[in-house]
């Protein structure tokens, strides 16, 4: 759960503070009362009473045996609620099974928030793949993913370049894009070839190729992707045949969401 930075005058303090308690603990590391008060800027005391009264209606739980702080039953059961209620996941869904079935590969659904990646689906491979960091539920930044380097590509470059100017990009290993002007040239190429590749610049050892989803309106909303570690996947860039099967998917799934093409190039156009 990622912290909005804007501020707004009708907040309610306290259910602000309990929810960046939460939204800390998201990352699925538990912590203790000390390390929550100071992530969240209130003294203990108040960190306390607010982590009692999550307790008490099951959206945190305590470790006894270590004093740690950890998300609660009722999270998991919210977040089931918000799946269930989905429709991109529930048209996705058994596109993205036939995708894994017929690759072997891991198979991620994704949606943009924030200028970061949030997955909606993850689908195992039949090669799982321990060093993967993905999760359901889980965030990673746009600029170095696969999925999310599809949504900055369909994103007005002026939000784009905004955004890295103030927050920078973040390396993670030696291939990531840490200058903005080479990031927006690669934004344009990810728009004509209608895809975009991940070649360990999150991960080294991760590889992966994403493609958009959109809806009735032709906006995207959503991206899919196929990942795999990179003896299995490499050579991609030059894999049409895995290109193909996730560019059909996408459109798969578009279509199921009331997409029409109104061309034969429509699909791969940016949206104005």
């Amino acid at each position: 759960m990622k912290q909005k930075q804007k501020s707004n005058r009708y907040n309610v303090r306290v259910l602000d503070r309990a929810i960046r308690i939460l939204s800390t603990l998201s990352d699925g590391t538990p912590r203790t009362l000390t390390q929550l008060s100071e992530a969240v800027g209130v003294s203990s005391s108040t960190t306390f009473r607010l982590l009692a009264t999550l307790s008490f209606h099951d959206f945190v739980q305590r470790n006894e045996e270590s004093g740690s702080y950890s998300l609660g039953l009722a999270c998991l059961e919210l977040a089931q609620a918000y799946l269930a209620s989905s429709d991109i996941r529930r048209e996705a869904l058994p596109e993205l099974e036939k995708l894994r079935d017929e690759t072997t590969e891991t198979v991620h659904l994704a949606v943009m928030d924030q200028m970061e990646v949030v997955y909606l689906e993850k689908l195992e491979g039949l090669h799982a793949v321990g060093l993967m960091s993905s999760r359901l539920g889980g965030r990673a930044p746009a600029h170095c993913t696969g999925l999310g380097k599809v949504f900055l590509a369909y994103t007005p470059v002026e939000l784009v370049r905004a955004h890295y100017n103030e927050k920078g990009l973040e390396s993670f290993s030696d291939r990531t894009i840490t200058h903005l002007d080479e990031l927006l040239e690669h934004m344009q190429e990810i728009r004509r070839q209608g895809y975009a590749f991940d070649l360990g610049e999150r991960e080294p050892e991760i590889r992966c190729i994403a493609a958009p989803v959109r809806d009735f309106s032709g906006k995207v909303v959503a991206a899919i992707s196929v990942s795999g570690t990179a003896h299995r996947m490499n050579p991609m860039t030059t894999n049409q045949a895995l290109i193909n099967k996730i560019l059909q998917t996408a459109r798969a799934i578009s279509a199921r969401l009331g997409y029409r093409e109104q061309g034969q190039n429509d699909y791969d156009d940016f949206p104005q």
